[in-house]
């Protein structure tokens, strides 16, 4: 069985047409959950860049005990475990965040491109025009930079490569795949679409009624909306619909090469995105202070293996991001290697294992549900707990914790933990003791509370 991985960076699973968007057309995305399997409540434990892949391919929390870092020293990858396997093992990014995390680990073959969104170009002798962008007076000027970077970077390429990421990203991962495919392999593609700043090239920009002549801000500064104009959030939203379609686009490479190939039957597709992207639903944008609503701890998980995963499944069993690598070695016959003993943690019980359970029976549908909570959280700002019906929201003195019943309010408007003082009790005890596993093994930049 070979395996291809395609993370595509802060795609939200409500503007996808197979996440139940009216409008967006993610035709390949589509078919790639009408061939498998999507999970409709797949959750990020710590939604952000390098945390939630850092929990994808170590199976293993970050929220309770570590702040946004590289991958610890003995924190699986499970790409080396594949390696050990047999499989040749590559990777392809255009993600910024993911240059220094140790991500790379386990791939045979990393190729990191640097002309894709927010990178820095200073050696570049190129100043790009951003006139036609609107920056709110009080926004960091950073901000500004990752797009003046974003658009200095598509220059590069377009004079060094005669193209444009994501093209130039898929294109070299379809030339690798092209070589190895007759040998088992583990293809991962990390994408930082549609991630803003939000500035899709023409047809996109127009795809879904975004005015040349509305007021255009690609990096809109958060977390409050309060600079906001009538129109300039849905304007925003517009271009970010096209980033998705022109990601979707990619994928329907992919898909096609695998057909081209004469592979696609006996490759495991897998489609994730690392968290989803707040616009506004509860007065902020995008993903300062990592709140931990829907729109933004929800990710997209598809999972599409001929003969093996029966299609058409849509399930709405609760499963995180931690779950990933349980779930790739079981598929793959490769046992779940032990964490106890490493680093002398013997006696801490959150070390002994992976945090994540396999999906495998659930996607073959031998299983309804593998867990009935799930837990999310950002380190030291806030964590909550999901149930079937119910979160609880524990925002550490920032502002009044919050409860939400999740069916008859799956937009998280009404907080009822006035109401309903016993449940808010016994959630948050659940919680916390969930939390107390790391609270004395691990404190300040994963370093032992002893020291």
């Amino acid at each position: 069985m070979n395996i291809v991985v395609l993370m595509l960076d802060s795609l939200r699973p409500d503007t996808m047409g197979c996440g139940g968007h009216p409008q967006v057309k993610t035709p390949h995305l589509d078919r790639l959950a009408a061939d498998g399997i999507i999970f409709q409540r797949a959750y990020a434990e710590y939604p952000v860049t390098v945390p939630s892949r850092t929990a994808l391919v170590s199976g293993c929390y970050t929220w309770t005990n570590r702040p946004w870092c590289p991958l610890r020293s003995y924190d699986m990858h499970v790409a080396e475990l594949l390696r050990d396997a047999g499989y040749v093992t590559a990777c392809f990014s255009d993600a910024p965040m993911n240059r220094g995390a140790a991500l790379d680990r386990g791939f045979d073959t990393f190729q990191f491109f640097d002309v894709g969104k927010c990178h820095r170009h200073d050696d570049f002798d190129f100043e790009p025009d951003t006139s036609h962008a609107y920056f709110p007076p009080r926004i960091a000027q950073k901000e500004e930079q990752f797009y003046r970077n974003t658009l200095k970077g598509r220059e590069l390429a377009r004079r060094r490569y005669g193209k444009t990421c994501p093209e130039l990203l898929f294109d070299s991962a379809l030339e690798w795949l092209q070589g190895n495919h007759t040998q088992p392999f583990f293809l991962w593609i990390d994408s930082f679409e549609p991630h803003e700043p939000w500035a899709p090239p023409s047809p996109y920009y127009e795809m879904y009624g975004a005015d040349q002549h509305e007021r255009y801000i690609p990096m809109p500064p958060g977390p409050e909306i309060d600079w906001a104009q009538p129109g300039d959030i849905e304007h925003i939203l517009k271009l970010y619909l096209g980033d998705v379609t022109h990601t979707d686009e990619m994928v329907g490479r992919v898909l096609e090469a695998l057909d081209r190939l004469g592979v696609a039957d006996d490759t495991l597709v897998i489609a994730l995105s690392d968290h989803g992207e707040p616009f506004g639903d509860h007065g902020t944008i995008r993903k300062f202070n990592v709140p931990v609503y829907e729109e933004l701890a929800r990710m997209v998980w598809i999972m599409r293996l001929p003969g093996v995963i029966p299609p058409g499944q849509e399930s709405l069993a609760l499963v995180q991001n931690t779950d990933f690598a349980p779930t790739l070695l079981e598929f793959c016959g490769i046992p779940i290697p032990p964490r106890k003993g490493q680093h002398g943690f013997d006696n801490i019980a959150a070390l002994d294992r992976l945090d994540g359970l396999s999906l495998a029976r659930l996607a073959q549908g031998e299983e309804d549900r593998v867990r009935d909570c799930v837990f999310n959280g950002a380190f030291g700002l806030r964590a909550s707990i999901r149930t079937a019906q119910h979160k609880f929201i524990d925002n550490r003195g920032e502002k009044p914790n919050e409860l939400f019943d999740l069916d008859a309010d799956p937009q998280e408007r009404t907080n009822l933990a006035a109401r309903e003082p016993d449940l808010v009790r016994d959630l948050h005890r659940r919680l916390w003791e969930f939390q107390r596993q790391w609270a004395g093994a691990l404190a300040w930049r994963d370093r032992p509370a002893g020291e």
